[in-house]
């Protein structure tokens, strides 16, 4: 038996209207075309649904006892695509992102405000981790998006460059190193230096010279989980430490000073993540455009 969603259609029509002409013209069908939709469908289910009078169609017993089945059907299958179509449309739905701690407190904000305002009945969630976790929630679908810096992935993940951002040498306002135009990694040889991520020198090191690794190597430097940390640190006078460009406001804020790091100047690429081989939502998708949006704006101001 395969009932089709014309024939249940029809069959709901004519059980309305009690006429094969009116069910006919409520569904575009010609008489003929709806007529032999009700015969096939009562030849598979093997019984009569309507009682043919001369002036009126009416159910039979056994059309009786079908039609609240049928009704029930046709209003689940309307609210499930009535449901697919606000996601479509962004009506509705949850869109979990992730990114680092600091990101999340400082870039995201923005970016996320920027799409509630054109898509106000999409809830957002986000979850702070640190970058060593950043894609941990992927997989399991706690998190559909990840934004953060470049990560080697396997084919389990998609990810899309959205831009690369520079490291500059953040230091209170009255060290020596905050009235210079700029500072080689070389010159933190005898300053205490406070690694912002727990994973920054193994990023770095591998792109400074001899005397910038030797630098770095210094007994007094410590790395930390968090930007955050490294900051109020460096604003205690308990070292200088490194941010990214969208960490400005917030370093301002510490009462710290930004001076270009050189020899060389060290970029992070800043990415979104998904799954592989699974289609993103739709809230998804917009969201990633949003993303480029800002990104371009950025851009334009600098």
């Amino acid at each position: 038996m395969n009932l089709t969603l014309r024939q249940l259609r029809a069959f709901t029509a004519v059980a309305d209207t009690g006429s094969f002409t009116a069910a006919a013209a409520t569904l575009h069908l010609t008489q003929s075309a709806l007529s032999v939709l009700i015969r096939e469908m009562e030849a598979d289910l093997g019984v009569r649904l309507f009682d043919r009078h001369t002036r009126r169609v009416v159910l039979s017993e056994a059309g009786r006892e079908f039609q609240p089945a049928v009704q029930r059907m046709l209003a689940d299958l309307a609210t499930a695509v009535s449901g697919l179509t606000d996601l479509r449309d962004k009506r509705r739905g949850v869109l979990r992102l992730a990114a680092p701690q600091f990101m999340a407190c400082t870039w995201m904000p923005p970016v996320i405000a920027a799409f509630r305002a054109r898509y106000p009945a999409i809830e957002v969630r986000l979850a702070d981790t640190p970058p060593e976790h950043l894609l941990d929630g992927i997989p399991s679908g706690e998190v559909e998006l990840a934004i953060g810096q470049d990560i080697e992935v396997d084919d389990t993940f998609e990810r899309q460059t959205l831009f690369k951002d520079r490291h500059w040498l953040v230091c209170p306002a009255g060290h020596p190193f905050a009235k210079r135009r700029q500072v080689a990694w070389s010159d933190l040889a005898d300053q205490t230096f406070i690694a912002p991520t727990r994973d920054f020198l193994r990023r770095v090191l591998p792109e400074l010279d001899a005397a910038g690794r030797e630098a770095l190597a210094a007994p007094g430097t410590q790395s930390v989980s968090y930007i955050t940390t490294a900051l109020g640190m460096t604003e205690a006078g308990l070292g200088v430490t490194v941010c990214p460009s969208y960490a400005a406001r917030t370093v301002q804020a510490h009462g710290l000073v930004m001076v270009p790091l050189v020899k060389p100047a060290f970029h992070r690429t800043i990415c979104v993540y998904g799954m592989s081989r699974r289609a993103p939502s739709p809230a998804a998708q917009s969201f990633i455009d949003v993303l480029h949006e800002h990104v371009a704006q950025q851009a334009k101001r600098r």
